[in-house]
């Protein structure tokens, strides 16, 4: 099921019939204001229309004269106790474009939406329904970083979706949620976990899946495909073989053809910025196979090069829309995946033996750890995800050491991140939070000499 939508109505409740007889053929409970017999003459405030708004999370206010040319004074009260219980996107005021209503000044131009119509009441229905239905494409108003770090409140989104309880969001929003969950996901080491509850979760509700929500499910199920396939090889070198890939690669592709471009959200801009970022993770994991010949792998970082520029395309779309720019999410989300794609286009031209460009996108992923690294201190996020930035800021910290002669580093700070590093491999020791990861820096400090 999804929302819970409160309907308020002036005048005669026709149209408010209409409006829920036609929303729960699209698998919303609607509930008309007043009792059950939608008579509000017989309502009483406080035992009745309260008790309803509050079991209901979205409100389509129906705004008309009465008989006597007026607005009912109910109207107000409900309108006022709607917006403070939901907040203004979630209220979606509706009135004809043919007719007088005498309203507040501030409500009149800017807040009530006028829906054209002849004076028709299906055209009107229509025009309210298509209307709720474009303002269901709401961003997500909060920095992706924070929500991952309190990924809790996506999961309790998700299992009250569909349940008899009533969603907290639209299938829109929710479609953006699940993205923002397969990162947490692979941010946490959560992903077994997180894979079998959107399989279970896609298995008991496709059939009520929107274009946007089934695609993101689809999306966070093969990503977690790939990642719960990635070997190691004997130096370090973590990789993935042909028939995980090539599933990946297709599935991948596919999806990339069903995104929808719209006007109204960001969910097609985020989906192709993870589509294009893991395109471009599982084309230099792949290049990686040992069972690939030299030639074969140098075509796949060709491959994974083509797609960390069309992530630049699509991370550059998306950093430029309003909603992430008021959330701040390029210090956060916007800022990793750069350093993703930075670090595989470095990985690239090194296989490639590119000197100049191997050189670049290091410099540009150490820039973005050490960003991220710093704004998220200890304290301020879960330690877990704390630790994931820290790891990964090492382990280029290592690589950018490396070539300590080309970049002409001083020896003084040459000698500081040898330590800091020093200090980094000592202390996850001593807490005893050894990983793959943390094994790898500590190998190829080991190699640095």
């Amino acid at each position: 099921m999804k929302d819970n939508i409160f309907i308020v109505w002036s005048g005669s409740n026709e149209i408010a019939l209409k409006i829920k007889k036609i929303l729960e053929t699209k698998n919303y409970k609607c509930t008309i204001g007043g009792n059950a017999d939608n008579n509000s003459q017989f309502s009483s405030v406080g035992d009745t229309v309260i008790q309803q708004i509050k079991a209901c999370n979205q409100a389509i206010v129906v705004v008309q004269n009465r008989a006597d040319g007026k607005v009912s004074n109910n109207l107000f009260f409900e309108l006022g106790y709607v917006l403070a219980s939901y907040g203004q996107t979630k209220v979606h005021c509706v009135k004809r474009s043919n007719e007088q209503v005498v309203l507040p000044s501030d409500f009149d131009n800017s807040f009530v939406e006028s829906i054209p119509c002849d004076g028709s009441d299906e055209q009107f229905v229509n025009g309210i329904i298509n209307y709720f239905i474009d303002r269901q494409k709401m961003s997500i108003n909060i920095n992706k970083m924070i929500l991952i770090n309190n990924r809790y409140k996506i999961h309790d989104y998700i299992q009250r979706h569909f349940s008899e309880q009533g969603s907290k969001c639209s299938d829109y929003e929710l479609a953006q949620y699940i993205l923002f969950y397969l990162q947490a996901g692979h941010m946490f080491g959560d992903g077994e976990k997180i894979r079998k509850e959107m399989k279970q979760f896609k298995d008991r509700f496709h059939s009520y899946f929107s274009d946007e929500l089934s695609l993101a499910v689809n999306i966070c199920i093969a990503f977690f495909d790939m990642i719960l396939n990635i070997k190691s090889r004997e130096d370090g070198e973590f990789y993935i073989e042909r028939s995980t890939f090539r599933q990946f690669r297709d599935r991948y592709l596919e999806y990339r053809e069903e995104i929808i471009d719209d006007d109204m959200g960001t969910f097609d801009e985020w989906a192709k910025v993870f589509l294009s970022e893991h395109l471009t993770y599982a084309y230099s994991l792949y290049s990686c196979c040992p069972d690939l010949s030299e030639e074969n792998s140098k075509k796949n970082m060709e491959k994974s090069k083509y797609w960390a520029e069309v992530a630049f395309q699509d991370l550059k779309l998306l950093e430029n829309s309003a909603p992430v720019r008021d959330n701040n999410d390029h210090k956060g989300i916007l800022s990793l995946f750069y350093a993703y794609v930075y670090r595989n286009l470095f990985l690239s031209c090194k296989k490639l033996g590119d000197k100049k460009g191997e050189l670049e996108w290091l410099i540009k992923t150490k820039k973005e750890r050490t960003m991220l690294k710093t704004n998220f201190e200890v304290g301020s996020i879960d330690s877990q995800l704390y630790d994931n930035f820290s790891m990964e800021y090492y382990l280029t910290l290592i690589e950018y050491l490396s070539y300590a002669e080309e970049l002409e580093l001083d020896e003084d700070d040459i000698e500081d991140y040898r330590d800091e590093i020093k200090t980094y491999l000592k202390e996850t020791k001593r807490q005893s939070e050894h990983s793959k990861y943390v094994e790898r820096i500590d190998l190829l400090f080991k190699q640095l000499g």
